[in-house]
């Protein structure tokens, strides 16, 4: 039995951790400026055409029903009960603007559900299909 070995200090085999490191962090700038440049690409380089941008006027249309705690109702800012939102609505179905027209309903934390349930049913009744609520981020 053998205390020493013949092989030398020199020949014993080890896991050099400079070039390791060093081709790790060459991974990682690598994976870095990779990851960048996905960033910008959105797509296929174009050249796009030219157009004068006042020629594009409409904007989409977009009707404000506020309901307040008390169960007022409000269009764009202006008061209205129940039916009278009807013929605000029923005006802008006549005019076929119900697939064009978004609608965002907001309404007050304490207001009752009932309220908004009854202005919801109503755009729906009368065609409206973009229709949201309109809340707060926490």
């Amino acid at each position: 039995m053998r205390m020493f070995s013949d092989h030398g200090e020199e020949d014993r085999a080890r896991i050099e951790l400079i070039p390791m490191i060093d081709i790790m962090f060459f991974l990682l700038v690598v994976f870095i400026f990779i990851s960048i440049s996905l960033i910008k690409l959105d797509g296929v380089t174009l050249n796009l055409p030219k157009a004068d941008p006042s020629s594009i006027t409409q904007k989409p249309q977009i009707m404000n029903i506020s309901i307040q705690k008390d169960g007022s109702i409000f269009v764009d800012k202006i008061s209205v009960t129940l039916e009278g939102l009807q013929d605000n609505l029923e005006k802008l179905k006549t005019q076929g603007l119900q697939d064009k027209e978004q609608i965002v309903v907001s309404g007050d934390r304490e207001s009752k559900l009932q309220r908004l349930v009854d202005v919801m049913d109503l755009c729906n009744r009368l065609g409206f299909s973009k229709l949201s609520i309109r809340t707060e981020t926490q």
